[in-house]
């Protein structure tokens, strides 16, 4: 027991770690995002803007057109920044209108075929529960992009008697499950611990079943 309990927290303290190195990686991401997108095109505006300022009156509409896209394609990767961070439509209309949203603008983008299955839930759930479960559809789902080949994943979420399902399915090059869940160090697999974590604190549990060449299922359960 106490070799387990030792094991626990040192594996606990590597996580935290990676857990803070992740932080910090998103942060610098965002950061660049935001210099790199967003500066550069309000300096396009301005400049444009400076430019209309010279020019005869008939002169200025195709440098106020330009300006007009500038800004709509800036708006657009504001929206998507905003929702990295934290999805509106989870806070306005429920877990199940922004997964649905989230699944369709994923697998969009990843040229992935989806078959989504989100129940009628009926009622709102408390907002951890509805975190914990968006967050852990989100890293599935990322892992399917990254690192699965998969040509098609199916997302499944059901509200069912006393707990909420989710189920993330993919038909991808699979992993040894066992071999990802003991690597230790830097090479601990945060993604997957993070999701157990993230159900375990809620006391929900979260099973992972793949195999290399069979593709991949997570299932999420929370007890309501």
């Amino acid at each position: 027991m106490i070799d387990e309990l030792q094991e626990s927290r040192a594996r606990l303290q590597v996580l935290s770690h990676r857990l803070i190195d992740a932080q910090e990686a998103e942060r610098k991401r965002l950061a660049r995002e935001l210099h790199d997108q967003i500066g550069q095109a309000l300096t396009a505006i301005q400049i444009s803007l400076q430019t209309a300022k010279s020019q005869p009156d008939g002169g200025t509409a195709v440098i106020v057109e330009d300006c007009l896209a500038i800004i709509d394609e800036s708006l657009e990767l504001v929206h998507d920044l905003s929702f990295d961070l934290r999805p509106s439509l989870l806070d306005d209309l429920g877990l199940g209108a922004a997964l649905r949203w989230y699944v369709e603008r994923a697998t969009t983008r990843a040229d992935l075929l989806a078959c989504l299955n989100v129940d009628a839930l009926g009622s709102r759930f408390s907002s951890e529960v509805e975190t914990a479960c968006f967050r852990i559809a989100q890293e599935s789902l990322t892992n399917v992009v990254r690192h699965a080949s998969a040509r098609t994943v199916s997302v499944t979420l059901a509200h069912k008697e006393n707990c909420l399902k989710l189920m993330v399915q993919d038909d991808g090059v699979g992993f040894d499950v066992h071999e990802a869940l003991d690597r230790k160090g830097t090479k601990t697999s945060l993604g997957l611990q993070g999701m157990r974590e993230r159900a375990s604190a809620l006391g929900g549990i979260v099973e992972i079943k793949s195999n290399p060449g069979t593709g991949t299922e997570i299932e999420a359960i929370f007890p309501l």
